[in-house]
């Protein structure tokens, strides 16, 4: 006997015709079908143009060292400006519009190397100041400082940039996100004390513990920082009371102080001085000239004509009166430099000091050097007539040598002694001297030097490899 049949099974076996949809229907769906892919592709379009948006602005960032100044680098202030930071890791997984974002910022994220950083220095960089500090293996790295462009792809194009081959190839390497000096704020020269810790300022101040990444800016308190100079030990700094507008941020000043930190702090003391140059007057706008010798004893010449002199360690202490020089500092002008100067200051195995006389007609000067074991006495060992307004001196020595090499820099060219100063010689400039001269040049020893050229827009430092005979341009390019 068969099981009876479910009426079920009947009405699945049946045969089941689809209904036709409404008139229209497909159309409809065909056309929302192309809409969407329109706005997929829409969203695809944009997504790469804010992604090459980020890559166009990397430049800015990744904007370089030590610059020179006219030579060579409240109680307490720390640090109250904004710390870069990485951007947080994504608690999902990211986009791909997230992951190229991700890999802008590791670029933009750069730093000085014995090596390089991968990244390339921005295009028509125009570098204002370098410094260079020691490898570690006897070897040195160095750095610029200055303005990416024109054009700019950002608001803010501050730049730095490395080499660790003395100029003839550079890298990118993070900067302050800072604009270029104008009165009270910006920053166009630098100083590292190694490859870690340095100072971005002029006038406002800026401090990285990490190579170049990141920075933090720190409070001066309303006064301007003209000067700074630092040893592997200790860092000095001069705050000036200035009233110039644009990038004339250090004249028109009233008066100084000196003020002292150490590589990797964010805290700046100041530092206790004879009560007569505490703080130090100025009728003419003269600024102090800073000078660290031997890496340990720091050195500065006040707008009188005196001469300070304190420890560069790393205990510190107070700084006191230990003679008066031939000469005193001239009024400051653009960056800080010279405009007329009467002075600049060098250390070498002693403290060398040049004393400008300009001429009759006004186009020359006449310089007069000296030299001092300790800023009490000084001896005259020679002089020269130069075109131009002197901006820099520098001196360096072999390890026990009375004597070195010394150069002077001009508005007109570059002068070089061999003899410690004694007898002096024309230098040699490739492509002749750029209009202009050079508003600093700095020896790392007794066969390398660095200056930089008055015309920024030039985008180029230059070099020497033998002792200042000879000079040849380094553009800032990878």
């Amino acid at each position: 006997m068969s099981s009876p049949r479910d009426p079920i099974d009947d009405w699945l076996e049946t045969e089941v015709m689809p209904l036709s949809p409404p008139p229209g229907s497909l159309g409809r769906i065909r056309q929302r079908a192309k809409r969407r892919k329109t706005r997929q592709a829409t969203f695809v379009a944009v997504g790469c143009a804010v992604i090459l948006a980020g890559a166009i602005a990397t430049p800015q960032v990744i904007s370089a060292l030590n610059q020179p100044r006219h030579h060579s680098p409240p109680v307490a202030i720390g640090s109250s400006g904004p710390t870069i930071s990485a951007s947080p890791r994504p608690s999902t997984s990211p986009s791909p519009s997230q992951e190229s974002n991700k890999a802008t910022q590791i670029k933009q994220h750069s730093r000085l190397s014995t090596t390089t950083s991968g990244t390339s220095p921005p295009a028509h960089f125009r570098p204002t100041s370098v410094t260079f500090v020691g490898n570690g293996a006897g070897g040195v790295v160095g750095a610029v400082v200055g303005q990416a462009g024109p054009p700019c792809a950002t608001s803010v194009c501050t730049s730095l940039a490395g080499t660790s081959n003395y100029g003839q190839a550079w890298y990118g390497v993070s900067a302050p996100v800072a604009p270029g000096p104008s009165g009270s704020s910006g920053v166009s020269q630098l100083r590292f004390a190694n490859l870690r810790d340095g100072w971005a300022y002029g006038p406002a101040l800026y401090e990285t513990s990490g190579g170049g990444y990141p920075w933090h800016q720190e409070s001066t308190y309303g006064y301007r920082v003209i000067d700074l100079e630092a040893s592997p030990a200790r860092a000095f700094a001069v705050f000036g009371t200035c009233y110039g507008t644009g990038a004339d941020y250090a004249a028109s000043c009233s008066s100084f102080s000196l003020w002292t930190s150490v590589p990797g702090g964010r805290t700046w003391t100041q530092v206790s001085l004879p009560s007569a140059d505490e703080p130090m007057k100025s009728t003419s706008s003269a600024a102090p000239l800073l000078v660290i010798s031997g890496g340990n004893t720091g050195y500065l010449l006040t707008p009188s004509g005196e001469v300070l002199s304190g420890p560069a360690t790393r205990a510190g202490g107070p700084w006191s009166a230990v003679g008066t020089a031939k000469c005193k500092p001239g009024s400051t002008s653009t960056s800080g430099q010279a405009a007329q100067p009467t002075a600049q200051l060098a250390s070498g195995p002693k403290l060398l000091l040049a004393c400008a006389t300009p001429t009759a007609d006004g186009r020359r000067f006449t310089e007069a050097i000296y030299s001092s074991a300790t800023g009490a006495a000084w001896q005259q060992l020679g002089s020269m007539t130069v075109r131009g307004t002197p901006t820099s001196l520098t001196a360096a020595s072999s390890a026990g040598a009375a004597s070195g090499v010394v150069a002077l820099a001009t508005t007109d060219g570059i002068r070089y002694s061999a003899d410690g100063g004694a007898t002096w010689q024309v230098a040699a400039v490739t492509g002749n001297s750029p209009a202009g001269g050079f508003s600093y040049v700095g020896m790392t020893d007794v066969d390398q030097g660095v200056a930089v050229p008055t015309n920024t827009s030039l985008g180029e430092v230059y070099v020497t490899n033998d002792g200042g005979k000879a000079w040849q341009a380094s553009p800032i390019t990878s």
